[in-house]
């Protein structure tokens, strides 16, 4: 069964929110929409990985879509790791197609355009069962074998390899449920009690801490290089004002009361994690503090510090809300 259902990742919401918010002409798009097509590659490649596992969504096995865990002064990230009595799978999906030759040392692609190395997926899968390991140790967890496998998500990936026993690493999705049979087949005991598999089961869920996107460090991009205020959702332009108790479109006269709620999402994806009356209101263009307040109380977001010094903190729900958002908008 699934413990964590797979989100929309991050980076994804962070580069669709992030172009509308720059200039059209700016010169860092055409960077930020090639990421966000490899981003969306990864994810779908996972996803396909994932309707290949409906054999083993059952009590049995606990299913993560997608953990990233602290290690000493670091986190790993893993796609997907399943946890059961007996093992732990540890699946890295990799979503390229052509030609894919295979060491221990190496990985590469051979295509139209030439043939270009990558990091190794076995290499990485690898490290993230030591680094697994070495979290169930710190967490006192009783040891269980940790089974990593790489899975080819894309239909016109061909393995190729001279090394025998790279095909025990590596797997076509189309053959996930055999593979994983015939890996599982030879683990007949249990390492863990039912209780002891829950107990990691939450304690992974405890320590998964997403990483946030920043602009600068992604981008080397500025504050003042994002575009405040809010998009109309009709004709794409900024900004709309706030006249008479609603938002007003200049540009084609759309007019909303609850359109605000994604610019103020933006601002806690782009700026800050926490936000002042002042800040709100520098960033919609409004006046009143007494209208900023108003609104402000209407988003029901987690505060500390009172009167003046009252602070507007991102909401505990955050990630949910983007995950909302982008199924509200890729339904239009």
């Amino acid at each position: 069964m699934y413990i964590k259902p797979r989100p929309i990742p991050l980076n994804v919401h962070f580069s669709q929110a992030l172009i509308p918010r720059l200039p059209s002409n700016h010169p860092k798009i055409p960077l930020i929409e090639r990421d966000l097509r490899s981003f969306m590659s990864g994810y779908r490649g996972e996803k396909a990985t994932e309707y290949h596992l409906n054999f083993l969504d059952d009590k049995k096995h606990h299913i993560f879509g997608g953990l990233r865990l602290p290690h000493e002064q670091h986190h790993f990230q893993m796609d997907t790791p399943i946890l059961s009595r007996k093992y732990i799978l540890i699946l890295e999906t990799k979503n390229i197609g052509g030609e894919l030759y295979f060491t221990e040392e190496q990985f590469s692609q051979e295509s139209f355009y030439g043939r270009k190395g990558y990091k190794n997926p076995i290499v990485q899968v690898n490290r993230h069962k030591e680094q697994l390991q070495d979290w169930l140790e710190s967490h006192r967890l009783p040891t269980i074998p940790l089974i990593p496998l790489v899975v080819l998500s894309n239909p016109s990936a061909i393995i190729r390899t001279d090394d025998p026993s790279i095909l025990k690493k590596v797997c076509k999705v189309e053959n996930l449920k055999n593979k994983l049979l015939d890996l599982t087949s030879s683990y007949t005991k249990d390492h863990l009690t039912e209780r002891s598999l829950k107990k990691a089961s939450r304690l992974l869920l405890e320590d998964d801490t997403p990483l946030f996107p920043e602009v600068h460090k992604s981008y080397g991009l500025s504050p003042q290089e994002i575009i405040p205020g809010i998009r109309c959702p009709k004709c794409f332009s900024y900004r709309m004002m706030r006249i008479d108790r609603v938002w007003v479109c200049p540009h084609c006269l759309y007019h909303s009361n609850e359109t605000y709620h994604d610019a103020i999402l933006d601002y806690f994806l782009f700026h800050k994690t926490t936000m002042t009356n002042r800040e709100f209101r520098q960033y919609l263009g409004i006046d009143s503090v007494n209208t900023a307040n108003k609104l402000l109380r209407l988003l029901n977001l987690p505060s500390t510090g009172s009167n003046k010094g009252r602070v507007y903190h991102r909401p505990t729900d955050f990630l949910d809300q983007l995950e909302s958002r982008y199924h509200r908008l890729h339904k239009k």
